[in-house]
């Protein structure tokens, strides 16, 4: 159940944060924001959280049910990368729905995560617990964003415009969307090692 859960963390952690990173270029090449302002609509990502954090993280105390939380953030997350994938959906109101809600979905995975971790290991081992997720995510926080630069740069080079390369992000969206259903699998596979092992 520990590896289960420091998987679906790196897997988690790897569609949302490296996103961000890409998102500003993607609001430009995708949505056509002005670049001046394409930071706005990521930037909006922890509204979703700051608002649904306390209260996912209360429903979690109150009912548990932490491994069908993740797998329903899991879902979201699939479902909000898979849509900016489709290409004819250009629309920057389509960007700004679908960055709060993979704030709620971001909300919604670590609300029910971090609290899981002290249910199935000793006290007395928590300190190296922590730990070794952190060490698993930070692989994965480095090796995302090298793999989507990689692969927007040897398969998404679209024209130069104003002296400005252009990028298709289909590819890079759809890798990111691919997090999301492996985190949908390890979900699933913790919470078939919680109803075994109780």
């Amino acid at each position: 159940g520990f590896w289960y859960m420091a998987l679906l963390c790196v897997l988690f952690y790897s569609a949302v944060f490296p996103f961000l990173k890409y998102a500003p270029n993607l609001m430009i090449n995708k949505f056509d924001i002005d670049p001046e302002w394409s930071g706005v609509i990521p930037a909006l990502l922890p509204f979703g959280n700051i608002l649904l954090t306390p209260f996912f993280g209360n429903l979690y105390d109150r009912k548990g049910k932490g491994a069908t939380i993740m797998i329903i953030g899991s879902i979201m997350l699939i479902f909000i990368h898979f849509t900016f994938s489709i290409p004819m959906l250009d629309n920057w109101l389509v960007a700004l729905i679908l960055i709060l809600l993979l704030g709620i979905a971001f909300s919604l995975v670590p609300s029910a995560m971090w609290p899981s971790v002290p249910k199935i290991i000793p006290e007395n081992k928590l300190g190296t617990a922590y730990a070794l997720i952190f060490w698993v995510q930070n692989w994965g926080l480095m090796g995302v964003p090298l793999l989507i630069g990689w692969v927007l740069n040897t398969y998404c080079k679209g024209p130069v415009v104003d002296g400005a390369q252009t990028y298709d992000y289909t590819l890079p969206m759809t890798i990111f969307a691919l997090f999301g259903v492996l985190a949908l699998i390890v979900a699933l596979m913790l919470k078939a090692e919680n109803k075994k092992k109780g």
